[in-house]
């Protein structure tokens, strides 16, 4: 009976498990930004705050600000802490190969006061350049871009984000326990001790080259006790 038991719980843990070779291992005790964190967007969005990394989105930023760290490996185990110090939008990437060329995003992880999602990015560089000109000619016009075609959707090149996984959870003031494992196409989030989700991608399985965290709708967002780990295979 006991061996039963245990059977279900040996399997749950695995899904994290610690047999990896670290690769960050980031506090933020220091006063100063770290050498390798590189911030994107308005200047000034990013800074360090009582031992913690904080992000600000203003208002009127549509996109949001961004911050990367680089990393080198294929399968990852990463795991950090986050609360909105306000309400607004988390998201978190990793970015590496582009089966179409270059460096591209590969995976989405979101988190808001409603729902977190897990989504990849597919497609060619050429083709998101294409589309982010064309949005923002509709929007000197004041018009928004057509939605794409079923003979664009129908081309692996046509570059979109694909989601892969989405469920219901609250995120709020309080610090929240981020866990996410990508082994080869699949990946594994899980949030504080809610059950994990899993999805299954086309492009995941490549090179990771670096993390990116984003801070977007207006949000004041606490980054912490950043962990990273390459799984062997």
């Amino acid at each position: 009976m006991l061996r039963s038991l245990l059977i279900p719980l040996l399997l749950s843990a695995s899904a994290f498990a610690e047999t990896a070779t670290p690769l960050l291992d980031e506090t933020f005790a220091a006063p100063g930004m770290p050498a390798k964190w590189k911030p994107g967007g308005r200047p000034n969005s990013f800074s360090i705050v009582e031992g913690a990394l904080r992000g600000v989105a203003q208002p009127d930023d549509a996109h949001g600000p961004s911050i990367s760290v680089p990393i080198e490996g294929r399968d990852l185990s990463v795991q950090f802490r986050v609360k909105f110090a306000a309400p607004g939008y988390f998201l978190f990437l990793v970015d590496g190969d582009s089966q179409y060329g270059g460096q591209a995003h590969l995976l989405r992880f979101a988190l808001d006061g409603n729902f977190m999602q897990l989504a990849q990015d597919r497609g060619s560089l050429e083709s998101k350049a294409a589309q982010k000109a064309e949005k923002d000619a509709a929007a000197k016009n004041g018009a928004k871009p057509p939605a794409p075609t079923q003979e664009q959707l129908a081309d692996p090149k046509f570059y979109r984000t694909e989601s892969l996984k989405r469920e219901p959870a609250k995120a709020g003031d309080e610090w929240h326990s981020v866990k996410i494992e990508l082994r080869g196409n699949e990946v594994t989030a899980q949030v504080d001790g809610l059950p994990a989700m899993s999805g299954k991608g086309t492009v995941l399985d490549a090179k990771k080259s670096s993390l990116v965290f984003l801070v977007g709708h207006s949000g004041d967002v606490r980054i912490d006790d950043v962990k990273v780990s390459a799984i062997a295979p």
